[in-house]
């Protein structure tokens, strides 16, 4: 049976100093690795004063964790200054989005947070401009075979990832929110029109607040990456207090722009996560009735990561998720077409090995 989880009650505001002990202390911080939380953790223990708790061993991984948040943000900024000098010519809006995107604006989501890659949305015709201005920058796309090249061209919302030859980070170049072949209509183009350009920055551009949420709630739940889904359920916690806070009017705005996009029941979908993790304050509209199979499959696959605490049954909630995240994607032919790919693909490199 799992051990009890240190990460889920701290996270939900129920880690009592006085449950303060080595093996607690250490199973926390084990699981915020895990779940790629220990940054956050470091800064929220820091920002509560309760690092003084810990074994002082302890506190030093608090201490390294905050010092490579601090150095990843740094890094944000200068790719950032990179990414908009290689831009400079582009005559269009540029959104930022995601964990870049709270960087820059300095919300509430950003201290501590670490991310892979960063994400920036143009228009469409636009695209061919972006990518051959970033690959005189320094980036470029690695190897692909013909399918994945034709299936990020054709059918998906962004182009293959782009590595800078020398600093080896990574960039995606967007074209719109969700991908065009995806089962569930969002309309992202709405969006995308209502960005707004940030103050004071020459290039960049932001989704309106409430559309800040909806697209990190329909990224959540229209993909498969639950791994680091208590990182994402918790960047929207902390967009949605934040807004909240700024305007007592917020959660109506937003359930009703979810209504106009589409995207109300992964909204209050989102929003019972937050709920159930993090206690999310809520109005009582904006939660489902009742938490349905699919949603206790998001919770398990989203929960923690640590192999003491992590719930029965998470690998296979993980697969079911990934083979929904396919069928999202894709119409019943592409869905065909991409599975005999991939299988053609995983006997091939069986064959290599056996070989």
């Amino acid at each position: 049976m799992a051990k009890s989880s240190p990460l889920l009650n701290l996270l939900a505001g129920t880690f009592a100093l006085e449950q303060w002990d080595a093996e607690r202390g250490s199973l926390l911080l084990a699981e915020a690795r895990a779940s790629g939380l220990l940054g956050r953790v470091a800064h929220l223990l820091a920002s509560s004063q309760q690092t003084g708790a810990l074994a002082p061993q302890l506190q030093a991984q608090l201490t390294a964790a905050t010092i490579h948040a601090n150095r990843f943000r740094q890094d944000v900024w200068r790719e950032l200054g990179a990414v908009e000098q290689a831009l400079s010519g582009l005559r269009a809006p540029v959104i930022l989005l995601k964990g870049a995107s709270y960087v820059l604006l300095g919300l509430p989501a950003a201290p501590g947070r670490v991310f892979n890659d960063i994400d920036i949305l143009v228009p469409k015709n636009q695209m061919a401009f972006a990518e051959a201005a970033l690959m005189l920058g320094g980036w470029a796309i690695g190897k692909l075979d013909a399918y994945d090249q034709r299936y990020y061209r054709q059918w998906s919302h962004e182009i293959p990832p782009m590595t800078h030859l020398r600093r080896g980070t990574t960039l995606d170049l967007h074209h719109s929110l969700v991908m065009p072949t995806c089962r569930v209509q969002v309309d992202s183009s709405r969006m995308i029109a209502a960005a707004v350009p940030v103050r004071g920055s020459g290039l960049w551009w932001r989704l309106q607040d409430e559309d800040m949420v909806l697209h990190a709630a329909s990224h959540l739940m229209l993909n498969s990456e639950f791994d680091r889904g208590l990182r994402d359920i918790g960047d929207i916690d902390s967009l949605y207090r934040h807004f909240t806070s700024l305007s007592l009017d917020f959660p109506a705005r937003l359930l009703a722009r979810a209504q106009e996009l589409g995207l109300a029941p992964i909204l209050t979908q989102v929003l019972w996560l937050a709920s159930v993790f993090f206690k999310t304050p809520l109005p009582p509209g904006l939660l489902p009735i009742k938490n349905s199979l699919f949603l206790r499959l998001v919770a398990r696959a989203a929960s923690t990561r640590h192999p003491d605490t992590r719930p029965v049954g998470q690998s296979w909630a993980d697969l079911v998720l990934l083979l929904r995240e396919m069928y999202l994607r894709l119409p019943n032919r592409l869905l065909l077409v991409h599975l005999l790919h991939k299988m053609s693909f995983s006997f091939s490199k069986v064959e290599k090995v056996a070989a």
